[in-house]
């Protein structure tokens, strides 16, 4: 899906009064000013910013800049989402005029500039591709989490990690991606991530339970000089996806972590070592002594494991190289969502 966008998109009108910032010198002289953005807030509570930019000669501006998370701001939610583009700024553009039709006149109907975001004309800054996969259950995304922390790698060098997010390239003006706990961000107390009271209770808190998103954000330059993206018109859905995947493909995690299978996440903390270790297909007669084993075995098979039984489902292991999560299918929107309004298409 798409998600965050900045970019400029063909519209003359009137400038927006939205003030100007300006860095003046010790001795009186003004050395650069610009235009400030306003922000632009949707009904679901969540915003973008925009600007007018631009000049005709007439006092007109050519131009509507718009910086911001537009799957937010039209759907209230960034859980899932299209990967059309100008449909996405086509939609956003329609709000935006809504909202601020007071300040957007005196130039050229909306019309004129719908028309040119379905053909793709506008200029494309930054943008951000997401995705999300399926680890099963919360421990085993943060088991991934934290072992890509250590092994991860790309160009950039080494990942980091903060707040409980997984970066590479967290500083470059060229490329990034960063990995995260959906659910915990979405679950968060601030406001900035939280569901609005309208979107609470309709099943994405539950949908996104056990997913680990990536995240690739690509800025202007990047995009230009390394792709020839200058457009929406180069950003097709195919593209997108192969943008998404040439550099995801640039990091290495070859190395192998282990995940948390649902059964063990469930399983009462005294078994889930020997749960563990029979999964691995150890002979827990051999390890555990007589009283231990037969209660261990009473137990578990009241959730229907057997140790008295040899595991014999290796290629069913927890045990996986870092990179099969992502090569796995990608989590796909449900049916439902189209169903309660929580997609913008």
């Amino acid at each position: 899906m798409l998600d965050w966008f900045r970019g400029e998109i063909p519209f003359l009108h009137d400038p927006i009064p939205a003030g100007r910032v300006i860095s003046v010198e010790p001795n009186g002289e003004v050395t650069w000013e610009c235009v400030k953005k306003i922000e632009c807030r949707s009904s679901h509570e969540t915003s973008i910013k925009i600007k007018s930019v631009g000049g005709d000669g007439q006092g007109r501006a050519t131009a509507l800049q718009i910086d911001g998370n537009l799957c937010k701001f039209l759907q209230g939610h960034n859980v899932f989402g299209i990967r059309d583009l100008n449909r996405l700024l086509l939609l956003s553009f329609r709000k935006i005029y809504q909202l601020h039709i007071e300040h957007l006149q005196g130039g050229s109907p909306p019309s004129l500039t719908e028309a040119q975001i379905k053909k793709g004309n506008y200029l494309v800054k930054m943008i951000d591709i997401n995705q999300l996969y399926e680890c099963g259950n919360d421990a085993s995304v943060e088991a991934w989490l934290h072992a890509a922390e250590m092994r991860a790698r790309s160009r950039h060098g080494r990942s980091t990690r903060d707040k409980g997010t997984l970066y590479l390239g967290k500083t470059s003006r060229r490329w990034a991606i960063k990995f995260y706990n959906k659910a915990r961000e979405l679950l968060a107390q601030g406001k900035t991530h939280k569901l609005p009271d309208s979107l609470q209770g309709l099943g994405l808190e539950d949908f996104i339970q056990g997913k680990l998103r990536a995240e690739l954000r690509l800025f202007g330059k990047e995009l230009e000089e390394r792709h020839g993206i200058t457009h929406g018109y180069h950003l097709t859905p195919e593209v997108i996806d192969q943008l998404f995947n040439t550099y995801l493909e640039k990091i290495d995690m070859s190395q192998q972590t282990t995940l948390i299978d649902n059964k063990l996440h469930d399983l009462p903390r005294v078994l889930q070592s020997t749960y563990q270790l029979w999964r691995q297909g150890a002979d827990m007669r051999q390890i555990l002594s007589h009283n231990t084993f037969y209660r261990h075995r009473r137990e578990l098979l009241l959730h229907g494991i057997d140790i008295n039984l040899m595991h014999q489902a290796p290629e069913h292991s927890n045990v996986v190289p870092l990179i099969r999560v992502i090569e796995a299918k990608p989590v796909a929107i449900p049916a439902w969502a189209y169903e309660r309004g929580l997609i913008a298409a």
